[in-house]
C-alpha cells in the first residue's frame, strides 16, 4: 500500500511539473526593480506619413502606397500625439527597438 501510495504521489509531482513545462515563473513582486529599459536597435528616428484608414485606443493604421503599416502607442503622452479622423493624413514617427517600433510622435498633418 505505501508502495501505492508513493507511486502516486510521484506521478501527481511529475505531472504538475510537465504542465508547467519544468520551469518555474517568475513573480515582479519577488523582485526589488522592475527593469524597464527599452533597448534601442537602430538610434535613427523614423516617419512614416499615410492615410488614416483605421486604430483605436493609441493605435493607428496608416494606408502608404499600396500597403497598409499599423503602429500602437499605449505610453506616449498627450503632448505629442494629435487627434485624427479616418482619412486624414497622419505622421508616426518611431524608432526601432529589440521588442518592436516605439513610436514617439503622432501628427496629424490636416491640423498642422
Amino acid at each position: 500500500m505505501k508502495k501505492l501510495v508513493f507511486a502516486l504521489a510521484a506521478l501527481f509531482a511529475i505531472s504538475m511539473f510537465s504542465c508547467t513545462g519544468g520551469q518555474q515563473e517568475n513573480d515582479p513582486s519577488d523582485n526589488d526593480t522592475i527593469d524597464t529599459t527599452v533597448v534601442v536597435a537602430d538610434t535613427a528616428i523614423h516617419e512614416v506619413t499615410g492615410v488614416a484608414v483605421d486604430g483605436a485606443n493609441n493605435s493607428i493604421s496608416l494606408l502608404v502606397g499600396g500597403d497598409t503599416v499599423s503602429f500602437e502607442y499605449p505610453d506616449l503622452d498627450r503632448g505629442h500625439k494629435d487627434s485624427w479622423y479616418i482619412n486624414d493624413t497622419v505622421t508616426v514617427r518611431y524608432y526601432v527597438t529589440h521588442d518592436g517600433d516605439s513610436v514617439t510622435d503622432v501628427v496629424n498633418e490636416v491640423g498642422a
